[in-house]
């Protein structure tokens, strides 16, 4: 695998990427100048990799439609949802990586690259160390859904010994999953898509939702999946854009318009969607001891389509 990273205002950046990526079995090659990472791409092809800054939106935008078959990293050093607007039509541009302090979280680049070398996503497992605990629930109606965010809020009162602090985490990390399960049962399934999010529900077997959640000492995470694979990178990045006027994108009170109230409860949010078949968003967060150091990271943003094996 190849990996061109294109920073040539930081050197020191540019060490620490290589490190990195050299670790995950990664070929690392850094370029000076724009025309020397179009060479590299027109040269890799499919094993191409660029990482560069999201401020280069113009070379960005050129890149990603003269080399469709390139995996763009951007690396992100202001929100997210100041730079989607300008590079959200761009198909090849799926992960935004975020840098807090000018540091990258080197487990998030380590396993985003044997992501994209193995093409396998999906699941919650992947992103926490071991050893690590995990929880799962499926849910088919209301009774379930009360019972697995019970279940989670006390998951994370006994983690944090029930402090005032974890007793805030707790009631985020809950209207967090209650959004991503109710986008799960009603915007995600065609025949409840036109229903009231207040309705009660009953789902069938074919139709249920997996709910699960972990921790391993350093990232807790919590994943939603459903198995209808309906939701588009387009969607999620519209909803994230701060700039977005929510009202002009439906009436109904749909899921959604809740995305902005999940990825503000994040720091790392993944979406791993089988078109028809499966869509699974894992949130990943660190407890930080202040809740204004928590709130002030930048958040990173990864969208997968996962490719059908048959």
């Amino acid at each position: 695998m190849k990996v061109v990273c294109f920073l040539p205002d930081s050197i020191s950046f540019q060490n620490k990427l290589g490190m990195l990526t050299r670790s995950a079995g990664v070929d690392f090659q850094p370029c000076k100048t724009e025309e020397e990472a179009k060479i590299f791409a027109a040269k890799e092809i499919e094993r191409f990799f660029l990482f560069a800054d999201a401020k280069k939106v113009a070379f960005l935008k050129e890149f990603s439609l003269a080399y469709p078959s390139s995996r763009i990293i951007v690396i992100l050093q202001e929100s997210l949802q100041r730079v989607i607007p300008q590079l959200m039509d761009c198909p090849n541009i799926q992960c935004f990586v975020a840098t807090n302090n000018g540091e990258f979280d080197a487990r998030e680049l380590i396993l985003l690259l044997k992501k994209f070398e193995s093409k396998d996503y999906p699941g919650l497992d992947k992103h926490l160390g071991f050893p690590a605990i995990f929880n799962q629930k499926f849910i088919k109606n209301q009774i379930d859904k009360k019972e697995a965010l019970t279940n989670l809020e006390g998951f994370i009162l006994k983690i944090g010994g029930n402090t005032e602090r974890f007793h805030h985490y707790a009631q985020r990390v809950c209207d967090l999953a209650d959004e991503l399960l109710l986008n799960a049962v009603f915007d995600a399934n065609p025949r409840l898509k036109q229903s009231s999010r207040n309705e009660i529900f009953q789902l069938g077997e074919e139709e249920q939702v997996t709910i699960k959640w972990g921790f391993d000492g350093e990232v807790f995470g919590v994943s939603v999946a459903d198995p209808f694979g309906t939701l588009t990178k387009k969607t999620v990045m519209q909803y994230i854009d701060e700039n977005q006027k929510t009202e002009s994108m439906g009436k109904r009170a749909s899921g959604g318009l809740g995305i902005k109230l999940i990825f503000d409860r994040l720091h790392h949010f993944i979406v791993n969607v089988k078109p028809g078949k499966m869509t699974e968003v894992v949130c990943l967060m660190r407890f930080e001891k202040r809740f204004k150091d928590f709130d002030s990271r930048l958040r990173s943003f990864h969208f997968f389509q996962v490719e059908d094996s048959n």
